[in-house]
């Protein structure tokens, strides 16, 4: 009776022993050490879906693991923890060094679709590097980043096999909103936190805000390309003028004009972007998929979120990098698009061999010492609306800058006591008075907008600001 009972005693440890370990089972046969003070769960659930920790390479493991470790070690507060972490990863792996190529090129597996940036997890722990050096001072200022989430859609996309436009309402996908907006706020977190890194203490503030009504998304073939964008401008405008008045950064979200991930149609989705918005603010453009699943370009299937928080930091700083290089042009880091691709049109004292070092000495050589200074340029201006009473005040020439094609070059022109907006390319449209405010025409192709007028002193125009973006008076 004894025996017997202590043979059921250990079949029950047994069992409790079997539960515990199967709790979160991974396959690890990495000679990568766990770090004993952090907890695996997340990465646990990421590697339990590809094999295991041990399928993956060595410096794999060791850039992801440095960039989620390193991060949490920063948002706890732990900035010389962090420090001395992402000294280690880049001990192993220096900085631009061909290594980090090498291992995001080959897959620990056949035919995984990991999204974890390329190089793997190198821009995130390059923002990580500027901001453990630079620190993270406190400010008593801060920035407003304003998602704009339309609730709905009437989306033009196209269809397979001849890509003939078909016109579908869809809801705004649930992972979106879901948990206070949780996938926004991890998307961006890093990225926030670098900004306010680079700025002396600008903390940005991630607010969601969910339009009443829905929003249309329409979509542009050249061929090798589709272009699928929301309304955003008609979106940002629809945000109560309380909201709006406090935004330094806006972010516009809709349902996806890409049928599933794209794939079929022989062609790259675009779907995302830098805009701008009133007088220069950044205004990044999203749908809803690119947040939830991997596009055809990338892979298959939906991110896990150790994926988000690897990859969407890279997303962030691209988009928010053209914003930078527009807003001081005098630089000159983008006299044409995404320069940096192109090794040897970067300036001659960077070091650097992939855009994410072409970013880190951006901010690092050039613009922390810039006029205004990073924190003065990125804080939305005081609302001082021009009142325009003599319309030929507006005439002459105009520029956006870097100038990149005919679009660029503008003429505004008095047209039969009309203004009218012109440009290089033979693009016409009419311009409107309302209210002493100015405003595109119906025949304008991006439909009626509100345009802001920058003056000096002297009450002449310095600038138009069309789509956010400015076009300089010559």
């Amino acid at each position: 009776m004894e025996i017997s009972s202590f043979l059921r005693f250990c079949v029950f440890l047994g069992f409790i022993s079997m539960l515990i370990n199967c709790s979160d089972p991974v396959r690890d046969d990495s000679d990568v050490p766990r770090d004993p003070n952090k907890d695996y769960t997340l990465l646990n659930s990421f590697y339990n879906e590809h094999g295991g920790r041990g399928a993956f390479q060595t410096n794999q493991i060791i850039a992801l693991e440095g960039l989620i470790f390193a991060f949490e070690d920063i948002e706890a507060g732990h900035l010389d923890d962090a420090k001395n972490r992402i000294d280690g990863v880049f001990a192993e792996l220096p900085v631009s060094h061909p290594d980090w190529w090498e291992m995001s090129s080959n897959s620990h597996c056949s035919g995984c679709s990991l999204v974890l940036g390329k190089p793997i997890a190198y821009y995130g722990l390059r923002m990580l590097d500027q901001i453990v050096t630079l620190g993270i001072p406190e400010n008593s200022e801060s920035l407003t980043m304003t998602a704009v989430v339309a609730p709905c859609a009437e989306v033009t996309r196209p269809t397979l096999p001849n890509l003939d436009p078909v016109t579908v309402n869809l809801d705004i996908a649930p992972e979106i909103l879901a948990d206070d907006g949780h996938l926004l706020q991890v998307s961006t977190a890093l990225f926030r936190t670098w900004v306010q890194s680079i700025t002396g203490g600008l903390k940005v503030n991630l607010e969601i805000y969910t339009l009443e009504e829905c929003t249309t998304v329409d979509f542009a073939d050249d061929g090798s390309t589709i272009i699928s964008y929301p309304n955003s401008q008609a979106m940002v405008r629809a945000v109560p003028d309380a909201i709006a008045d406090e935004t330094d950064f806006w972010w516009a979200i809709a349902p996806s004009g890409v049928p599933g991930n794209g794939a079929g149609y022989n062609r790259h989705f675009i779907t995302g972007g830098m805009g701008g918005y009133g007088a220069g603010l950044p205004l990044f453009i999203s749908d809803d998929a690119w947040f939830i699943r991997k596009p055809e370009h990338l892979g298959e299937g939906k991110y896990h979120e150790i994926e988000v928080m690897a990859y969407q930091p890279q997303w962030f700083q691209h988009e928010f990098m053209h914003h930078l290089y527009r807003t001081w042009p005098e630089f000159k880091l983008e006299e044409t698009g995404h320069q940096w691709f192109v090794r040897n049109t970067w300036p001659s004292d960077f070091t650097g061999r992939w855009e994410p070092d072409y970013y880190a000495e951006s901010i690092t050589k050039r613009l922390l010492n810039a006029t205004p200074s990073l924190a003065e340029g990125l804080t939305a201006p005081e609302s001082a609306e021009f009142e325009i009473s003599d319309p030929m005040i507006l005439v002459g020439q105009y520029e956006r800058r870097p100038v990149e094609n005919q679009w660029h070059e503008v003429e505004i022109v008095m047209d039969m006591d009309s203004l009218k907006w012109t440009n290089a390319a033979g693009g016409s449209w009419s311009l409107n008075i309302i209210d002493n405010e100015l405003w595109t025409g119906t025949d304008c192709p991006y439909g009626e907008n509100k345009l802001s007028v920058s003056v000096g002193t002297d009450e002449q125009i310095k600038s138009i600001y069309f789509l956010g973006e400015a076009y300089v008076r010559l």
